[in-house]
């Protein structure tokens, strides 16, 4: 190891790949549109003609940069800058509108720091055990998860329950569209057209609901005054001690949870996100606070998605399976270097694992120093008005959209998919669980049927033995009733204390 840090931390052009690499992850997570895998995808040819080192310099720092960048967006303008960031729009939106986006910023950039930095440490030093427990969840335990995490979501939609079922149904019909995941030869809900037939990008579900959405709702207020932005002309931002104090239970949860879903491949930092932050919704003393600009929001979500990026490349590193999209053009990249990922690399190439380490490590630190220095200029982004800024977004939005996969189709779609936002926006449906259900749509139905295939077309053989799938399930059918008796045991609650304050007195009048 020591040669390997000599090798890599005294080698000026490595600190400078992974500089660029941050930098351009930042910018590819912040603008809506783009995301971390087309960043990484873009500098693809570049890593060609560098050695391994310099590659893993640069890949790693647009995956670190590119996670975290999502929640400058996502704080500022309430629309994410990539998926990951979808739950840190719920209190860092808030936060902005009342002038502290600088302060949501520093926290939100702080906390990342933390989550990623952990899930490099679990990389370091459980990758081996950590992989053979990944392997070892087979159908049933992946349908459980997912399962759970759909309801677990539509049981904290405190005083939504209803709305949140409804948009998690929309959410799971828009991932039944295309071609069936298990047989691959019934084409569902394409109304004959071929373009339906690979079903929707989730880059066009976002932007539509989120961002586009966003815009048709604030079009009718561009000559609204500008928020007020709280901040100091300082070039380092360090998080409020406020804001930490009594966190290190959210913190610890939260980057837990992120590492934990980031090793379990194919589910990804948006569902990590979303999970954590309910959890800690769950485990708040104030719930009823998440949602207003509540710090514990963005500790939960921020800390979660960025630990998932250690997470996601021990699968990969371990058992050549990418953790996640962003994972999965980094195993390209690797192909192409002709590293081959899987379990002899620890064991015959120690020095490539130690390098992704010192790589991982470096481009946590480089994340925050860049994004911690920068909060000066980017809080200022609500002073450019939003008759200047929305056709900016609009147009950035439509090329993302447009390089999917290079349709005008996809432009039709997401026009669509931002008039649907609209309507649930303005009837008061949360967005969140239809985009969680969309995501983890595409994993649901496969796992099911291969569940179903492998207890004999009997499910109830699935409860006669324990496993951890069934445990998720069974949480998963209670939760909504647990829900459902909270939110009673708050409206009661709420109406004794109001019973008990009594009548409010009427004012004197003035003579």
């Amino acid at each position: 190891m020591a040669e390997v840090m000599a090798a890599t931390l005294l080698d000026p052009m490595f600190y400078l790949f992974v500089l660029l690499g941050v930098a351009l992850g930042i910018i590819f997570g912040a603008i809506p549109g783009l995301n971390t895998p087309v960043a990484i995808a873009l500098v693809l040819p570049v890593t060609y003609s560098l050695n391994i080192a310099h590659t893993c310099a640069l890949l790693m720092g647009v995956f670190m940069g590119g996670v975290s960048g999502g929640l400058i967006s996502a704080i500022l303008i309430n629309i994410p800058g990539t998926a990951a960031a979808i739950a840190t729009v719920l209190d860092g939106h808030p936060m902005a509108q009342r002038g502290e986006g600088a302060r949501a910023l520093a926290l939100g950039t702080f906390v990342s720091f933390i989550g990623g930095i952990f899930s490099a440490v679990v990389l370091m030093l459980f990758t081996p055990v950590l992989s053979s427990f990944a392997i070892q969840f087979g159908p049933w335990e992946y349908f459980g998860v997912t399962l759970f995490a759909l309801t677990l979501v539509i049981t904290l939609m405190e005083g939504k329950m209803i709305k949140g079922f409804i948009s998690t149904i929309i959410g799971l019909l828009l991932a039944c569209v295309g071609m069936s995941p298990i047989d691959g030869t019934q084409l569902r809900f394409t109304l004959g057209s071929l373009n339906l037939a690979g079903g929707f990008d989730i880059i066009l579900v976002v932007i539509g609901l989120y961002a586009f959405s966003e815009i048709l709702v604030t079009v009718g207020d561009l000559k609204e005054d500008r928020t007020v932005v709280k901040y100091e002309k300082k070039w380092f931002y360090l998080p409020d001690k406020r804001d930490l104090k009594g966190q290190g239970g959210n913190i610890l949860r939260s980057s837990i949870i992120g590492t934990i879903i980031g090793i379990l491949p194919g589910i990804g930092a948006t569902v990590a996100g979303m999970f954590s932050y309910t959890q800690a919704k769950r485990f708040s003393k104030h719930p009823e606070k998440f949602g207003t600009g509540c710090p514990d929001g963005i500790i939960a979500s921020e800390t979660a998605n960025n630990a998932v990026t250690g997470g996601a490349l021990v699968p990969m590193l371990s058992l050549s399976v990418p953790g996640d999209p962003s994972t999965a053009v980094i195993l390209g990249a690797f192909m192409i270097q002709g590293i081959s990922c899987g379990p002899l690399l620890v064991t015959q190439h120690l020095d490539i694992f130690q390098t992704v380490l010192v790589a991982v490590f470096v481009a946590n630190i480089f994340m925050y120093i860049v994004q911690a220095g920068t909060i000066r200029w980017t809080a200022q982004l609500l002073l450019v008005p939003k008759y200047t800024l929305m056709p900016l977004i609009v147009a950035f939005c439509s090329i993302g959209a447009f390089t999917v996969n290079n349709r005008v189709f996809d432009l039709y779609m997401l026009l669509a998919f931002s008039v649907l936002g609209f309507l649930l926006k303005e009837n008061d449906y949360p967005l969140m669980p239809m985009v969680l259900a969309f995501i983890l749509g595409d994993l649901i139905e496969p796992y099911y049927r291969r569940s179903v295939l492998y207890y004999n077309g009997n499910l109830l053989n699935a409860f006669t033995e324990f496993s951890l799938g069934t445990v998720f399930v069974v949480l998963a059918v209670i939760s909504p009733f647990l829900g459902v008796a909270y939110d009673k045991y708050k409206k009661k609650k709420r109406e004794r204390a109001a019973a008990a304050a009594g009548p409010e007195q009427p004012e004197e009048a003035q003579e």
